[in-house]
């Protein structure tokens, strides 16, 4: 009998061991060495990425906005020949081969400028018919995913310029109370942006200003990460110890009925 329970709680003590290694296979983008740094953000393979001074530059598959301030005509005919709406705003899309349709000026490249230096070309384009244009371009397509211990998951979108992981992060709901407040990653290309947010030196760093298509992926505490396997595997845990005990107490009826 003796060997039994012996038995028993011996698969007791490899089952939460088993779960207790689960830790690291539940974090996300792990880095092939551990990463210990007191410093509020730390760039890991950093990249030319421009973190330090990042400003958003057109590529194929952005949409964009553009709205005539001083002239209503011109508006009304952008409206018309818009290729869809975001939140209400007709939008152009950039192609594959660099052209954006415009209302008048037909195909135009835009391709690589920042919304600035697109707000001056078109200007300089749509002058030849209007006099003095006011133009203003932008890009609402930019947005960025949010994972791991956030109030909610998803795409959030980038409806302004610089902003930054704290922005997103108030968009999405806040950080979990499982979420790790001094590691949260930003996920761009093979770089990663460590950012603790424990330390007010982190809102000084221009890496934290988010670029379209950054993930950013608040971590789990080991408790969340270790405890979300033993959640998905309890129940059939449960059915073999009751079986086990089951037939732990049939047994012991047997051997006192025999003496």
């Amino acid at each position: 009998m003796h060997k039994y329970s012996t038995i028993l709680l011996l698969l007791g003590i490899l089952f939460l061991s088993e779960s207790c290694s689960y830790k690291n296979r539940n974090i996300l983008f792990k880095t092939s060495k551990r990463i210990k740094s007191k410093q509020a953000v730390l760039v890991v393979n950093a990249q030319d990425s421009g973190s330090t001074s990042y400003r958003h530059r057109i590529k194929i598959g952005d949409r964009l906005t553009v709205r005539f301030l001083n002239n209503y005509d011109i508006g009304s005919a952008a409206a018309q020949s818009a290729t869809s709406t975001v939140t209400g705003e007709v939008t152009y899309m950039v192609n594959y081969d660099s052209s954006t349709i415009l209302p008048i000026i037909g195909r135009t490249n835009l391709v690589g400028l920042t919304r600035l230096e697109a707000s001056a070309r078109l200007e300089k384009e749509y002058s030849k018919f209007i006099v003095n244009p006011i133009i203003d371009v932008n890009i609402p397509s930019l947005s960025v995913t949010v994972l791991g211990e956030a109030g909610s998951t998803g795409k959030i979108t980038l409806d302004k310029e610089n902003t930054t992981i704290v922005d997103v992060i108030a968009k999405a709901g806040g950080i979990g109370e499982s979420g790790k407040k001094n590691d949260i990653r930003i996920i761009r290309g093979k770089e990663i942006i460590i950012v603790d947010l424990r330390k007010i030196e982190a809102l000084e760093s221009p890496a934290i200003v988010m670029q379209d298509n950054d993930i950013v992926y608040v971590q789990p505490y080991g408790v969340k990460a270790n405890s979300e396997p033993y959640v998905a595997v309890q129940p059939i845990f449960a059915i073999v110890m009751a079986t086990m005990q089951l037939a732990l107490f049939v047994a012991n009826v047997y051997l006192i009925s025999q003496r």
